[in-house]
Formats: structure tokens, sequence, C-alpha cells
């Protein structure tokens, strides 16, 4: 996601806008490039790590449509997230485990068992930290949270910071 800005009611959304793929009745299929940390440096086009992200596919997304929303494969459209939301699964993905892992491996240290017991220990924990994100991931999961906010008819101008 692109920008930050404030949303409906004062809350925080996360702003992109996504080509449209194909519309399959109550389904949009979007296309979500990967957007890199360095995709504003001045220095892209000699980067080895900016070609291997323009070559890369771009990941396809579902989201449902809006009814009465009409657009077209080739379309635009902008799509919100809650910035909430997307912390949230973030931290479900990257802190928990890893609270999980050092807390299991404090706590072996602390009983003082053996390095390979606090090894063993540690994998059921990191497997039970993963129970929330795989839960949260369940049904449309974060694209569930995606709205449509705009239309944008055909090709139109390059969106972003790093617009030319």
């Amino acid at each position: 996601m692109e920008e930050c800005g404030d949303g409906p009611a004062g809350a925080r959304v996360l702003r992109e806008r996504l080509k449209v793929l194909a519309v399959a009745g109550d389904r949009l299929q979007l296309a979500a490039d990967r957007a890199a940390g360095c995709s504003c440096c001045a220095m892209r086009r000699t980067c080895g790590a900016a070609e291997l992200a323009a070559a890369a596919r771009p990941e396809r997304i579902e989201v449902a449509r809006p009814p009465g929303l009409i657009v077209a494969k080739g379309d635009e459209v902008e799509v919100t997230l809650p910035a909430s939301r997307f912390l949230t699964v973030a931290g479900l993905a990257y802190l928990l485990p890893t609270l999980a892992v050092v807390g299991t491996a404090g706590a072996g240290m602390a009983l003082q068992l053996s390095d390979l017991w606090v090894g063993l220990l540690c994998l059921p924990a990191l497997a039970l930290a993963l129970i929330p994100l795989a839960r949260a991931g369940r049904g449309d999961g974060l694209a569930g949270d995606f709205t449509i906010e705009a239309v944008h008819p055909g090709a139109g101008p390059v969106s972003g910071r790093c617009a030319p």
C-alpha cells in the first residue's frame, strides 16, 4: 500500500490503485505488484533488486465487487485497507511467533534445560503461535477487508509518490 491517510470517521487507512485483471460476477481479480522499499530510489535503473522486482509476476488478489459498481478489465480501482487491520495481521505474522520462541527459550534456559530440550520446546511453541495467523487468514483473509473507493477507467496516469 502506498499512501496512508484518514478514511471515514477519521480512521487511518492504507490506500493504493490496483489494476483490474478480471471481473467474474461479484468478484474482482486485481494485480497487486509487490512494493519494494527502494522503488523511489534514484539508482533503481542500475539496481539488480529493482530488476528482479520488475520481472516478478504480480500477485493476484480477489476481492468482492460492491453491488452496483461498474468496472471492466483494464480499469484501475482505488482500494483501502484499515491500518489497524494491517498492523494486527503483521503482528500475528511476525511479532507473536518471535515472542513465543524467545519466551519459550528464556523459560527453558531459566529452568537450566539443555540446548537440545530448549530447541525441542521451541518447535511446538512456534506451531501454537502460528494458529492465530492461520485463523485470521480463513475465508477472504486480509483481502476481505479491502474497500473499493473509486474506479479509474482505462490505463490512467501512473499514481504514487514516484510518478514522473
